[in-house]
């Protein structure tokens, strides 16, 4: 049958298929353009890979892709945030704003395109960390919203980005208070781990140049995890609750200039990744 496949990309080589693998909260077509209001903002910002600015008008835009041998007539592009969390959960989701636009069908130029949000994004720094954005994108006739409606790692409609970047000359700061996120009545572990920068293809974007990745600093100290109001380890911790909550910090000095440290904090339940949130610092 020849309709609409429309999806959001969770990295550069994405295809639409799920679930996905790995990492799938550093969407590369989840975009911001900061200190700018919509009204005054161009079609397509000047730079892929910028962070919000806190207490300022931001405008997010989306990259929405159809691979379906039909073209969609009335694509429906809604944009959320949430404060920083591992999983995105529906209870504590707020409307950006939305828009209608269509997309040509596979193969054609138009089968893709940045959408810009009308509404601007005032962000805060909530918690020690940024705030997660998500965006749904669904044609209503012919390629309607799936379930699960807000699972970005099964559903081809969303993409999320939950990402944190210390900017180098910049203190860390204090911990990071991450929300789990649903757990639909099951445990979940969580842990935090260093990943080597090339292993984020976002931060291409970040950088503004194709195949550059900052080199990777070396760890000097240790990365605790904790539930508020405990001490802090290095190991796993279990979350039962959907009104958990996880703080991470790092012991790591500033990375040099021209490296970076990466962590990610992930959710797992059964041995499957149900969420994470990742922390750059520049150095």
């Amino acid at each position: 049958m020849q309709l609409p496949y429309l999806f959001m990309r969770a990295n550069p080589g994405d295809t639409g298929t799920r679930p996905v693998v790995g990492p799938f909260w550093e969407s590369p077509d989840v975009y911001i353009l900061a200190g700018v209001h919509p009204a005054v903002a161009p079609a397509i910002p000047p730079q892929l890979g910028q962070t919000a600015l806190a207490g300022a008008d931001n405008t997010v835009y989306a990259h929405v892709w159809n691979l379906g041998h039909q073209a969609a007539r009335e694509v429906i592009v809604e944009f959320y945030w949430c404060d920083p969390s591992l999983g995105f959960n529906p209870v504590g989701a707020h409307l950006i704003g939305s828009t209608v636009t269509w997309l040509g069908k596979r193969g054609e130029p138009d089968c893709h395109k940045v959408v810009k949000c009308p509404e601007s994004w005032a962000a805060s720094y909530l918690n020690g960390g940024h705030e997660c954005l998500l965006v749904r994108v669904w044609d209503v006739c012919a390629d309607p919203l799936t379930t699960p409606e807000w699972d970005a790692s099964i559903n081809r409609h969303l993409g999320q980005r939950n990402i944190h970047v210390v900017q180098a000359g910049t203190s860390p700061g204090g911990p990071v208070k991450l929300s789990v996120g649903q757990l639909f009545g099951q445990a979940a572990t969580i842990t935090v781990a260093r990943h080597a920068p090339t292993t984020m293809p976002w931060l291409q974007l970040h950088g503004g140049v194709r195949g550059q990745f900052p080199g990777q600093a070396v760890g000097t100290g240790a990365l605790t995890l904790a539930a508020p109001g405990q001490l802090g380890g290095t190991g796993p911790i279990t979350a039962t609750g959907d009104d958990s909550h996880v703080m991470f910090a790092t012991g790591d000095a500033p990375p040099p200039p021209g490296q970076a440290h990466v962590y990610r904090v992930t959710a797992q339940q059964q041995g499957a990744v149900i969420g994470g949130y990742t922390v750059v610092l520049m150095g």
